[in-house]
């Protein structure tokens, strides 16, 4: 079990990692929504090995962050659709299924984005940090509202918990109570892909590139890309 191997220690520091052959994500996120784990029992079994608080901090702060979800899924039951933040019902945003289908589908021409989305698709799951990415891909570089990607990662997910993912896209359309004040970059994966191999196998086509060029290609000159 995840309690009992090297990635829960490993987790603190590693858990933004996508590229090592061992994630450090327990990937227990479908077992706690379906009810085969209790989100307790983890908790207490974590606390039961004796791990520096330190080391297993931000593990338990997002066992929390389940019941953070489901307080603001009671307070605001049309969080799923509708801005918890009422003014931002007046989002300008844009309206292009082009753009959103190559998005949904892995196809948008930035690396990091693509892999993310690419994984979910074949696997129905990703790492936090790359939901983050392609939500902060879709809502401020593509200005495609945020209600379109909580709809894509409902039918997808398999940890799909309507509450987690509403709080998660009400936060990154500015809309949520804990809307975020930062933009990921998806041109920059020194914290999530540094070695370049997660890019490598979610994009096999760019599988042959130099790893200066791997996130963007676009820099390559000709012959690199010939």
């Amino acid at each position: 079990m995840f309690v009992d191997s090297p990635r829960l220690l490993a987790y603190e520091q590693k858990r933004g990692r996508a590229d090592l052959d061992v994630n450090p994500n327990s990937k227990l996120s479908a077992y706690l929504r379906w009810g085969q784990l209790s989100p307790h029992d983890l908790y207490w079994a974590v606390k039961r090995t004796g791990i520096s608080p330190d080391m297993v901090k931000t593990f338990e702060r997002r066992l929390f962050w389940r019941d953070l979800a489901y307080y603001q899924m009671q307070a605001f039951p049309d969080m799923r659709t509708k801005s918890i933040r009422a003014h931002y019902e007046m989002m300008a945003w844009k309206s292009d299924d082009d753009l959103l289908r190559r998005w949904q589908k892995g196809h948008t021409g930035f690396p990091l984005v693509d892999a993310s989305m690419r994984e979910l698709w074949s696997t129905g799951w990703s790492q936090q940090n790359l939901r983050m990415v392609a939500a902060c891909f879709l809502t401020e570089y593509c200005n495609i509202n945020w209600v379109e990607g909580a709809k894509w990662y409902e039918d997808t997910l398999v940890d799909a918990d309507i509450a987690i993912n509403s709080m998660m896209w009400q936060n990154a359309g500015r809309s949520g109570i804990d809307q975020w004040n930062f933009v990921i970059s998806p041109e920059g994966a020194n914290s999530q892909d540094p070695s370049g191999a997660y890019v490598r196998r979610w994009v096999p086509e760019l599988r042959a590139l130099p790893k200066q060029y791997l996130h963007r290609p676009w820099e390559a000159p000709p012959e690199v890309l010939a």
